[in-house]
C-alpha cells in the first residue's frame, strides 16, 4: 500500500476534488463511504455545502489554511484480486479513525483498468462542528497513522501481501501528487498555480533584454520574488517555485544580456520547454 496525502487550501476544491474523485469512468462496483454527512444521494454541490458550512466553524481562521485533505491509499496490482469492496470499507473506516476520527468525510473505491485499485478519501480540516484543526505533524503521521496502517493491514488482511506500506522518502510520491492535483484542475478547466506561473514567466522572457529585466518584469506583473544568499532564487506563491527547477536556470538567464535578439529568446525559451518536458518523462517512466 502506498500512502499519499495532499492538501488543500481553497474553499473551491470542495467541488472540484469531489467531481474528481465521483468520476464515474473509474467507480464501477464501487461504493461511497460517508461520515457526519446529512441525507443520502447528494450531488457534489450539496457535499460541497456540508463542508463549506463546517469550514466557517473553523476557531484559528488564517488566510493559508488548509480546508480539505484528500489521502490516496494504493494497493499493488497483483493484489486486486483479494480485494472487495468490504475489505477496502474497513480499510477506509480504519484509516478515517487513526487520521480524522472527527471530520466530516467522503471516501470512494476506483478500479481502473490496469487493477490499480485505490481509496480516495476526503476529509475536512476541521472538526465536525467543533471548528479545530486536525492538523498533524509528519512524525505523527508517520508514527500514528501510517505505522499503524501497517500494523492493521498485516493483523487483519495478511493475504495483501503485495501492498506492505511504503516508508522510505521519495521525490516520486511528491510529483506524482502534484501531478493528479494539476490533472484535477485540469479536468474541470481551471489551471494549476505552477501552470498559471509558468505562463507569466513565458511572458515575461520573451519580451526581456537582462537577467534583471526579467525579474522587474515579473514584479511589475504582481509576482514576489525571494533571494537566498543575496541571489533571486524563486518565486513565493502559495508555495515557493525556484526558477531552477522551472527550467529558467541562471545560465539561461545571463545569456538574455549577451544576444538580446527575439531569436535568441525564442531559442533558449525552446530548450526550457524541453527541459520541463524530460523533467515529466523522467517521473513517468
Amino acid at each position: 500500500m502506498i500512502i499519499k496525502s495532499k492538501s488543500y487550501k481553497t474553499t473551491r476544491s470542495f467541488t472540484t476534488v469531489l467531481n474528481y474523485v465521483f468520476r464515474e469512468n473509474e467507480r464501477d462496483n464501487g461504493f461511497v463511504l460517508t461520515k457526519f454527512i446529512k441525507g443520502k444521494g447528494l450531488s457534489v454541490e450539496e457535499l460541497g455545502q456540508q463542508l463549506l458550512s463546517n469550514e466557517q466553524l473553523r476557531l484559528n481562521k488564517r488566510k493559508n489554511n488548509v480546508r480539505l485533505y484528500m489521502d490516496v491509499l494504493s494497493f499493488h496490482p497483483r493484489d486486486a484480486e483479494r480485494l472487495n469492496n468490504e475489505k477496502l470499507h474497513q480499510i477506509a473506516l480504519k484509516y478515517l479513525s487513526l487520521r480524522a476520527p472527527k471530520s466530516i468525510a467522503i471516501a470512494t473505491v476506483h478500479k481502473n483498468e490496469k487493477n490499480h485499485t485505490h481509496l480516495h478519501i476526503c476529509f475536512s480540516a476541521v472538526e465536525y462542528k467543533t471548528g479545530k484543526s486536525i492538523r498533524i505533524s509528519k512524525d505523527d503521521f508517520q508514527q500514528k497513522v501510517k505505522l499503524e496502517m501497517e500494523k492493521y493491514q498485516q493483523e487483519v488482511f495478511p493475504e495483501l501481501v503485495l501492498s506492505k506500506i511504503r516508508h522510505e522518502k521519495s521525490l516520486t510520491p511528491k510529483r506524482e501528487l502534484k501531478k493528479e492535483n494539476e490533472k484535477i484542475l485540469e479536468e474541470f478547466g481551471e489551471i494549476s498555480e505552477k501552470q498559471e506561473l509558468l505562463k507569466v514567466l513565458e511572458e515575461a522572457f520573451i519580451t526581456s533584454k537582462s537577467e534583471k529585466d526579467f525579474y522587474r518584469k515579473l514584479e511589475e506583473k504582481g509576482l514576489q520574488l525571494y533571494s537566498r544568499n543575496g541571489n533571486v532564487t524563486g518565486i513565493q506563491g502559495n508555495r515557493r517555485f525556484r526558477f531552477k527547477t522551472l527550467g529558467y536556470t541562471s545560465e539561461i538567464l545571463q545569456q538574455l544580456e549577451l544576444d538580446p535578439t527575439l531569436r535568441k529568446r525564442r531559442e533558449l525559451l525552446q530548450n526550457i520547454h524541453e527541459y520541463e518536458h524530460g523533467k515529466n518523462k523522467r517521473y513517468e517512466l
